[in-house]
């Protein structure tokens, strides 16, 4: 017999590390992995699944693409009918009755599937009785069978899951533990408190294979990275043990987080990458979802990982039991005043399983019925706030998010008693000239920008020099925005010449120095600027910009 499991990933440089797991896990059974997106066409995925000739077909379930893979499921009972469809993944393992019902399913996986998986095949495989296996669920005549599972994988014994793989240009997921010491009652993973660990040494040997395959970016998908302090330190030691260039992103815990730890980054600043979910600062909520009420250790830990020069992602969700849009307005003025790299204002889901979805109605919490089933009001956030704040995650993501506007940003903050009132009037200004829903470049950004600060009597000149430093910046494009354009563009001949005087650039631009003629004139601008804004001159300056693969350099020379 032989079995297909596939992954319908969000993106196509995603990996989907459970397929993987259960296929080595089940050695020497033939198995055979399929890995495409759910943007590929229906009828393409049918096709590479059904050419494959399997006999059991096993799907990996997520609330972003469990909707295909029901259609699929479906399609594929309707061409063959005796192939055996099998579903597991946490968006089935707290629905599975209500799958069944549907004749195109045998079988759902519940929780982790390496183990209750490889028993299942053996079954099919040798056509034996399914009535002593934990850990599924499935149809016995009329009768709908849910078995809950009774024992854990042991995660030394799962092999590594990359053999014979090319993954440098994929986004790599790997797992040192499974369990999470937390109960947020809007989280799956809150459902599994039972924390596992895979040892160290096996942690050690992974980590090396996938540095020496040449991985990018490893996202270890440990629900807590440093719920266990002393262990996590363990594996930043091996991190930085490591050759090559490697980033591992993590979530951590900003309360656990403490000078040991913070102790621990120093020297691989460049090769961590950390997510952080505070969610929301209101207390009387953080109670309500069953989280740690302590705001003030969580915005420290955020604060230290920031000073610490880690790159940092944090997690804000509207829509939390209690929540009004002024206390998401305050959670976000707190968060953005750590200045962290990213902030995400995401949307609550209320997800099949957990406390939250069967408790809704006691905070007159309204969803949408299908995946990801977001919320649409609450006793507390009306509908239109809920869209309005959805709006100015948009406007966070294009302008905080990007890195593009740091200068820009700062200056308009200084118009505003807090973070959330600049988005807060950006809003309104999109709002007002429909701009929302529409496709914009790059450059539409900026002239959008430029033209809402005019709109509130900014100085026009002062904001084009910070404008014009932001593009310089993040960019090497040498076709402005029509905000900038007006500006002075020809560069004087004494200041070129300053980019083939070697003293002057060992003093200012050591990078270039070596650079030949062709080098400089790709990866360096120089731009015109009527105020200093890197210092506190009244003059008038010329910057250099030196764009190199992952950094842009900056030198001013005085007019």
């Amino acid at each position: 017999m032989k079995t297909l499991l596939v992954g319908l990933n969000a993106k196509y440089y995603h990996t989907n590390l459970a397929i993987r797991n259960i296929k080595w896990y089940c050695q020497p059974m033939e198995i055979d992995i399929l890995e495409m997106t759910i943007n590929d066409d229906t009828d393409y995925v049918l096709y590479e699944i059904l050419k494959k000739m399997p006999d059991v077909v096993g799907f990996s379930c997520y609330i972003w693409n469990i909707e295909k893979v029901l259609k699929l499921c479906e399609y594929i009972k309707k061409v063959r009918e005796e192939i055996i469809v099998v579903l597991g993944g946490p968006e089935v393992s707290y629905d599975a009755e209500n799958l069944l019902k549907a004749n195109y399913i045998d079988f759902v996986v519940l929780g982790e599937g390496e183990l209750a998986f490889k028993k299942l095949l053996e079954r099919i495989y040798n056509s034996r009785s399914m009535d002593d296996l934990d850990g599924i669920a499935y149809r016995k005549n009329e009768e709908i069978i849910v078995k809950i599972k009774t024992d854990y994988v042991n995660l030394d014994d799962i092999p590594f899951p990359y053999i014979d793989e090319e993954i440098s240009d994929r986004l790599v997921y790997y797992e040192t533990s499974r369990g999470c010491p937390f109960r947020c009652s809007y989280c799956l993973s809150s459902l599994d408190n039972r924390l596992r660990y895979a040892t160290i040494e096996k942690v050690k040997a992974d980590l090396r294979t996938l540095s020496k395959m040449g991985a990018k970016i490893v996202k270890l998908i440990d629900r807590s990275f440093d719920s266990n302090i002393k262990r996590a330190i363990e594996i930043l030691n091996i991190i930085r043990e490591l050759k090559g260039d490697t980033v591992f992103h993590c979530e951590v815990n900003p309360e656990l987080i403490n000078k040991e730890f913070i102790d621990s980054l120093k020297g691989i600043e460049d090769r961590v990458q950390f997510e952080v979910g505070i969610q929301t600062t209101n207390k009387s909520t953080l109670i309500k979802v069953s989280r740690n009420p302590d705001v003030e250790s969580a915005l420290n830990g955020i604060k230290l990982i920031v000073d610490a020069g880690i790159k940092v992602h944090v997690d804000l969700i509207a829509g939390l039991p209690g929540d009004s849009f002024k206390s998401v307005a305050n959670s976000f003025n707190h968060v953005y005043k750590l200045n962290p790299d990213e902030i995400q204002l995401g949307f609550l889901k209320l997800l099949k399983g957990t406390d939250l979805r069967k408790n809704a109605d006691k905070y007159c919490i309204e969803f949408r019925c299908d995946a990801p089933y977001e919320v649409l009001k609450t006793s507390t956030m009306s509908y239109y706030e809920l869209h309005e704040l959805k709006s100015i995650a948009f406007l966070v993501d294009k302008y905080y998010n990007s890195g593009r506007f740091n200068k820009t940003l700062n200056f308009l903050l200084s118009f505003y008693d807090e973070p959330f009132d600049l988005y807060k009037s950006m809003y309104d200004y999109w709002e007002s000239n429909n701009l929302f829903n529409r496709r914009h470049s790059l450059n539409d950004l900026f002239d959008i920008m430029y033209k809402f600060a005019v709109s509130k009597r900014m100085d026009s000149e002062l904001l084009k020099d910070y404008l014009r430093y932001d593009y310089m910046y993040s960019t090497n494009n040498k076709a402005y925005p029509d905000c900038l354009k007006d500006l002075h563009q020809k560069i004087p001949d004494n200041v070129k010449s300053l980019l083939h005087n070697d003293e002057w650039l060992q003093c200012n631009l050591p990078m270039a120095k070596n650079m030949s003629s062709a080098e400089k004139g790709k990866n360096i601008s120089i731009g015109f600027f009527k105020h200093d804004i890197l210092g506190e001159s009244n003059k008038s300056v010329y910057i250099v910009f030196l764009h190199l693969k992952d950094k842009t350099y900056c030198a001013k020379i005085y007019d």
